[in-house]
């Protein structure tokens, strides 16, 4: 088989990049493009011969991809020159290979015959052009599709896959536009509708969120105009303030200049006047630890409680007589009785000049006792610091919020039990309730049923019928024995001989702190321990924290009353002895005095008052 060599085949970009010829070359390269030309029109004779020659035959059938040889050589897509491209170079090397092996087979039917450079069709030789005559020919740029292209597009099974250039970017696709004003895509009817109902759609929807922001206007407006209304409102009861403010400035210093008159003996002391030296030498006397420096007389029967605000200050006290009597505890003078309740008063508060009693009426009254004026026609003198029976009646005087007395009504039965701080007073009543009261609009704002809170209502009552006939004395009929709050934090001992404490704030019972085995009738707390006292003659210190028992008190008598601060725990009992247990040195010691039981004790700094059945009231040093 003769050695055939495919013609070299440049790339274009070699082509184009030959230097510009010279006018030599010019001349030379005229004389190439006649030849070129020549040689073009007799390959295309070439070619229409090849054709006609190519009809398909019988002889042919032995030769089965020389149909799709000639399809892909002389087929209509093949409209550039067919010998400047690649896959004409490959189908004339296959077409050799397939005559090669014919020839082999049967050495007497050659129909084709290929060499280096001529091309022999039915025993005629055709030359073809050279190699350098052919790549310096201009290569015309494909209109449309190449023949490769063309090649690999009809015949895809003989392509060979290329992978697309990492250099090159894929073609975006242009997307299709879905604008329906699109003069180049027509619209139907139903279209033209249904565009209509989209944009109606979204104009009820602007319309929807311009009216919701029109009513947000609205109402931001009208929040604006009730805040201007509660500034205005504010600035006047800042106003009114501000003019009270000044009229307690005022009072405040006309009562510091009396005070300074008191202090330098120029108040009168029924009709006499008083020198600073006796004063100073009042002041100035001290009395040692557990000393009776004072007794007051004048009750006629059992005094049940007793309160004062200052040593030298003022003193209240209630008796089973019936009477309330106030005490001038600088001029050691009872002041008379406070008239209004129905019944017996049972316990009360004083903090400075406001006065809070609880009876047996049901009832919880509020003293002003800066309105009572001392003078000489009606205060009596007395010895031993003692009051005479025919004191005079002290009532309550109608005046602004802070001076009048008022009543609050809502128990059903006794008061037995009451704290206060500066707003509002928890009182606990023998109807099983416990309720809390506003002092400045006069309303109970919360009621604590006792029963509801245990469970177990029936041994409460029991227990409570069975202490009663025990002959303890009044302090056992107390169902609510003691209570004390501070903030939202209330206490309460009932006679069950439980602590309960509550929250204020939702009035529920979130504690229970049983004990004591007896009914509870006295208890106070501070920020670590509460300390109770019950008649089963014992007294409990509790750790609130963890709520057990962090110590406890056994006396020979029930306790009837207590106070305790961080030094001391003072008690009394159904003696007639008064307890003191120092918390430091762990000692007991007892002041005595009184020649009956002590009812009630109550303690500022270093000065205890006590209230006994023997109808007095004692003042001591401790």
């Amino acid at each position: 088989m003769p050695d055939t060599k495919p013609p070299i085949v440049r790339k274009r970009s070699e082509v184009r990049t030959v230097p510009k010829p010279t006018a030599a070359e010019n001349r030379y390269t005229a004389k190439t493009q006649a030849v070129v030309s020549a040689a073009r029109d007799k390959a295309n004779s070439v070619v229409h011969s090849a054709r006609e020659w190519l009809t398909p035959s019988s002889e042919w059938t032995t030769f089965p991809h020389l149909d799709s040889l000639s399809t892909v050589m002389f087929s209509p897509l093949a409209a550039h020159p067919v010998y400047r491209s690649e896959s004409m170079v490959k189908a004339l090397q296959l077409m050799q290979q397939q005559q090669t092996r014919q020839n082999t087979n049967n050495p007497s039917s050659s129909m084709i015959s290929t060499s280096r450079t001529d091309l022999v069709l039915h025993g005629k030789m055709y030359a073809w052009p050279s190699s350098t005559v052919l790549l310096q020919a201009d290569i015309p740029e494909p209109s449309s599709v190449s023949l490769f292209q063309g090649f690999a597009s009809a015949y895809p099974s003989l392509a060979k896959p290329t992978k697309p250039s990492s250099s090159r970017k894929p073609k975006q696709r242009k997307k299709k536009s879905n604008n329906p004003n699109r003069k180049d895509l027509p619209r139907s009817l139903t279209q033209i509708i249904s565009e209509r109902e989209k944009r109606a759609r979204d104009c009820d929807k602007i319309s929807m969120q311009k009216s919701s922001t029109a009513n947000e206007i609205d109402q931001i407006n009208l929040q604006i105009n009730q805040l201007l209304d509660n500034r205005k409102a504010l600035e006047e009861k800042w106003e009114k303030l501000e003019s009270k403010d000044i009229q307690l400035q005022l009072i405040i210093d006309d009562l510091n200049e009396a005070i300074l008159d008191i202090e330098e003996g120029e108040s009168v002391d029924g009709g006499h006047r008083r020198s600073k030296s006796d004063v100073d030498s009042a002041d100035e006397e001290d009395y040692e630890s557990g000393t009776c420096f004072k007794t007051l007389e004048g009750h006629t029967d059992d005094v049940i409680c007793v309160d004062f605000n200052h040593p030298k200050g003022m003193m209240v006290s209630s008796s089973m007589d019936g009477t309330v009597r106030a005490w001038d505890l600088y001029r050691n003078k009872c002041l008379g009785t406070l008239e209004g309740h129905q019944g017996l008063v049972r316990c009360l508060q004083l903090d400075e000049a406001r006065l809070l009693t609880g009876s047996d009426d049901g009832t919880i009254k509020q003293w002003d006792l800066s309105l009572i004026e001392a003078s000489s026609s009606s205060i009596s003198s007395f010895s031993v610091f003692s009051s005479a029976p025919s004191s005079p009646s002290l009532t309550a005087v109608d005046s602004g919020l802070i001076n009048e007395t008022f009543t609050l009504e809502g128990h059903q039965s006794e008061v037995t039990a009451i704290f206060a701080d500066r707003n509002s007073v928890v009182s606990g009543s023998g109807d099983k309730t416990i309720k809390q009261w506003d002092l400045e609009t006069q309303e109970c704002i919360l009621t604590l049923d006792v029963l509801w809170a245990s469970g177990n209502s029936k041994n409460i009552v029991d227990s409570w019928l069975d202490n009663a006939s025990s002959g303890y004395g009044y302090a056992s009929h107390d169902f609510v024995g003691a209570l004390q709050f501070w903030d939202s934090a209330l206490a309460s001992g009932t006679s069950d001989g439980k602590i309960r404490m509550w929250d204020l704030r939702t009035g529920q019972a979130h504690r229970t702190l049983p004990g004591h085995n007896a009914p509870i009738t006295c208890l106070q707390f501070d920020e670590v321990h509460l300390v109770s006292g019950s008649l089963d003659k014992t007294i409990r210190i509790w750790d609130l924290r963890t709520g057990s028992v962090f110590d406890t008190l056994t006396y020979t008598t029930p306790v009837s009353s207590l106070q305790f601060n961080s030094g001391k725990i003072i008690s009394s009992g159904t003696s007639n002895t008064i307890d003191i247990y120092n918390r430091t040195s762990f000692q007991h010691t007892s002041l005595s005095g009184h020649r009956n039981r002590v009812n009630s004790i109550c303690f500022h700094n270093d000065v205890l008052a006590s209230a006994g059945s023997d109808n007095v009231i004692k003042m001591w040093s401790i």
